[in-house]
C-alpha cells in the first residue's frame, strides 16, 4: 500500500533533458542512499538536478554518482537562496495533491488560508487545536492534515481521525468519509513524509514556508499578513 499511495503523489516537476532519465535517477538515489525521492527538477546549473526527499532537498548529477547537500545561492540576483525557494515550492506542490479529500475549517470572511499538520493526542497540540475557532474568526481558513512518523502508526492515527466524533466541536466543511478514511489517511501521511514534517504541530503558509510548533492566532495572522504568495502557487512549473 505504501508504494502504491506514494506513487499517486510522486511528481516530477521536470523539464525533459537530453540523456537524463528522472525515474532512473530516483531509483538510483533510493538504492544508494536508502531514501525515497519524490521530486526531480532542474537547476540553473547545467547537469545538476534538485531532488526532493523526506530528508530534505539534495542535489545530484544526472547519474546519481555525485550528491551535494547545502544551499544554492544565486549571486547574480541578490544572493537569492534557491534551496529555500525549492523547499517552498516542494511544499506547495505536495499540498496541491490533496484534492477533494481534505478537512478544512472555513473562515466566514476568509482573508488567508493555512495548513496545519498535527496529531490529535499530543499535549503540545491541544492549545493550537483549541484556538482554531479564533483563527477562523480572524479570517483564516485552516486545512487539517494528520501527522504520523511511519505507516506502521496508521492504525493508531485512524482510531483518532476516522472517529465519527472527530473534533465534534469544530465546524469542518468536509470530513473524512468512513468508507475510505484509511486510504485517505495513508495518502495524507505520505504527504507529511514527503515533506519531512515531524514536529507537531507544524504550519505550512500559502507561500510554502514551514512554521514549527505552537503559534498564537495573532502570531499566525501577522505572518500571513506579511508574506508574498507566488502566483499559481499550487501549480508545478515543469511539465
Amino acid at each position: 500500500m505504501k508504494h502504491l499511495l506514494l506513487g499517486m503523489m510522486v511528481l516530477c516537476a521536470f523539464v525533459a533533458n537530453a540523456g537524463m532519465d528522472p525515474q532512473q535517477l530516483k531509483q538510483t538515489i533510493a538504492q544508494r542512499l536508502g531514501m525515497e525521492v519524490f521530486l526531480v527538477d532542474e537547476t540553473p546549473l547545467p547537469g545538476l538536478f534538485l531532488l526532493g526527499t523526506a530528508q530534505g532537498l539534495i542535489y545530484s548529477d544526472a547519474k546519481g554518482d555525485y550528491v551535494l547537500q547545502g544551499s544554492m545561492l544565486d549571486l547574480g540576483h541578490d544572493m537569492k537562496n534557491l534551496t529555500v525557494l525549492g523547499q517552498q515550492r516542494q511544499r506547495r506542490l505536495a499540498l496541491s495533491q490533496i484534492g477533494a479529500a481534505r478537512m478544512q475549517l472555513k473562515a466566514p470572511h476568509e482573508r488567508h488560508q493555512i495548513t496545519l499538520f498535527t496529531a490529535l493526542d499530543c499535549r503540545q497540540c491541544r492549545p493550537a487545536l483549541a484556538e482554531l475557532p479564533q483563527l477562523q474568526a480572524l479570517g483564516v481558513s485552516v486545512q487539517l492534515l494528520p501527522l504520523a512518523g511511519t505507516f506502521e502508526e496508521l492504525a493508531d492515527v485512524q482510531a483518532h481521525w476516522c472517529s465519527p466524533e472527530l473534533l465534534s466541536e469544530l465546524s469542518l466543511s468536509d470530513r473524512l468519509p468512513a468508507a475510505d478514511c484509511n486510504e485517505i489517511l495513508a495518502h495524507h501521511i505520505g504527504l507529511s513524509q514527503w515533506l519531512g514534517i515531524k514536529a507537531s504541530p507544524s504550519w505550512v503558509l500559502p507561500n510554502g514556508d514551514l512554521v514549527r510548533g505552537y503559534r498564537s492566532p495573532e502570531q499566525l495572522l501577522m505572518l500571513l499578513d506579511h508574506i508574498d504568495v507566488p502566483a499559481n502557487s499550487s501549480s508545478p512549473t515543469g511539465g
